[in-house]
């Protein structure tokens, strides 16, 4: 009985969204599913007093970078092959790296005045590389705030500056809308004021979807359902930061009974430690093969990547984060920004059968083939087998390995250290019968890309993890052949 109740309601469903108006893909749209890959820039007074998020009150003189160079961020942004950058121009905290009319909170009110917006502007066009900037909705300096009335007089005051005095600007990010009810920001005004200043710009509020049951719940990424309902609206793409959209993620969701189109934004930290803002000390970056599945992952399927390159409180990117997106931009094959965007190989293992010798509830060995890098199998030992049987054999010359971490929170709500379990594994293929050790390793860590010098041809794949400190989890194992990458192609 249940089997044919959950049917009859699919299938109710299925019906309703046939006869649901759509509306389709937009040139716009299409023009930023073509961008594709962007930097992130948080710069402003967090990166001058260790902290991720202010409440508005630390002390505009805080704000000194010593060696100010915008030209060397668009260098490094055009060198690594983005298309674009998004700027953040006033976060949480209220303050403005532009000289804005409304607030002394302001760069012209501290020690290096330079209008950070003009001069990422003018080294956007120098270099060619596309304009996108942050605002954030929710201002803990500015005194009007829970004055519904005069606050959004004072954003779209903000906005006209913005707007008109910087150029073309492709996309427009607003976040922090959570902190009054959706109604009280009057987005389809917003929208409107902002289209009439720039038509081409595409807008967006963080935490965009909201639950089927309740429009005003946020939902996640992983979870999001085609026809799922718009929180936000009107709104041209979905974002949801710092979270990772389904493989299989859906493009249409509801609003006033229409369905509308809205690729997703992904946004990561190029830090290990998922800082957005950099600190005064050098952090490690990201590993080269967790950020090159990542990057395969994000632009998939239509959807789009940033990844967050902080400049420091001397005001430029640092050598070592420079050194780590140029080495994703070689092995990419986009250095320089004049080539297509690759797009990764085809997994062969996506839903097919596979087994644990054990697991821990909720946290089954299906989570480590599904469509979600955010689900992850738990091994309920220390030492444990994981097995993938294929529909057909296949051959593959490729594997990729991601280890769920530990997380431990620095006390900021962001950043993290993350440290892994597996110390010891090794990798086996089965075919005519007989298992074959293909590779031996020993840490995993985020991500682990292993190729092969030939193809091996196989019924099913096993991982056997031998050594590790507690109980193990991978949150994905694929394998695949090198020769299926290509250059990404945009569905229309």
């Amino acid at each position: 009985m249940k089997i044919r109740v959950t049917l009859f309601l699919l299938v109710n469903s299925l019906f309703i969204y046939s006869q649901t108006p759509v509306k389709e893909v937009s040139r716009i749209q299409i023009d930023q599913i073509e961008r594709g890959y962007g930097m992130f820039i948080h710069f402003g007074i967090n990166t001058f007093n260790e902290i991720e998020w202010s409440k508005g009150k630390l002390p505009v003189s805080s704000y000194n970078p010593t060696h100010l160079d915008c030209d060397q961020w668009i260098k490094v942004a055009k060198e690594a092959g983005f298309r674009y950058v998004i700027l953040v121009t006033k976060h949480l905290d209220g303050f403005c790296l532009w000289d804005s009319k409304y607030t002394d909170y302001d760069v012209a009110s501290s020690p290096v005045k330079t209008d950070v917006v003009a001069e990422v502007a003018k080294a956007c066009k120098k270099y060619g590389v596309e304009l996108g900037l942050y605002y954030s909705l929710w201002d803990t300096h500015e005194p009007t705030f829970r004055d519904n009335a005069q606050y959004n007089l004072y954003m779209k005051n903000q906005l006209t500056e913005l707007m008109t005095n910087y150029g073309a600007v492709c996309e427009l990010w607003f976040d922090a809308a959570w902190e009054k009810k959706e109604a009280d920001w009057d987005i389809p005004a917003v929208y409107k004021y902002v289209k009439a200043m720039q038509p081409n710009c595409l807008l967006t509020v963080n935490h965009s979807i909201g639950k089927p049951e309740n429009r005003n719940k946020k939902s996640e990424p992983m979870d999001f359902k085609y026809g799922d309902p718009i929180r936000y609206f009107p709104i041209d793409f979905r974002i949801k930061d710092p979270n990772l959209a389904r493989w299989d993620d859906p493009k249409y969701y509801e609003f006033d009974k229409t369905l509308y189109y809205l690729p997703f934004e992904h946004t990561i930290c190029l830090s290990d430690r998922w800082n957005w803002f950099q600190k005064k000390k050098v952090l490690a970056a990201r590993p080269v093969d967790e950020l090159e599945e990542l990057f395969y992952w994000g632009t998939a399927n239509n959807n789009i990547l940033i990844i967050n390159l902080p400049p420091d409180p001397t005001g430029q990117i640092r050598t070592n984060e420079k050194n780590r997106i140029f080495e994703l931009a070689d092995r990419l094959g986009i250095r320089g920004g004049k080539k297509k965007l690759p797009s990764g190989p085809i997994n062969l293992t996506f839903k097919q059968k596979i087994i644990a010798s054990s697991e821990v509830k909720n946290f089954e060995a299906e989570k480590a083939n599904d469509y979600s890098l955010e689900t992850y199998w738990t091994a309920n030992d220390s030492v444990a087998d994981l097995e993938i049987t294929f529909d057909n054999k296949i051959a593959f010359d490729r594997v990729v390995l991601f280890e769920e971490p530990v997380m431990k929170d620095l006390g900021d709500n962001f950043s993290k250290i993350r440290t892994f379990k597996i110390k010891e594994y090794e990798l086996l293929s089965f075919s005519n019968g007989i298992w074959d050790t293909f590779y031996t390793g020993d840490v995993i860590g985020a991500a682990k890309i292993i190729k092969l010098p030939t193809e091996i041809a196989a019924e099913k794949i096993k991982l056997r993890i031998l050594k590790s400190d507690g109980k193990p989890s991978i949150s994905h194992f694929s394998v695949s052949k090198e020769a299926t990458k290509g250059i990404r192609k945009i569905k229309k």
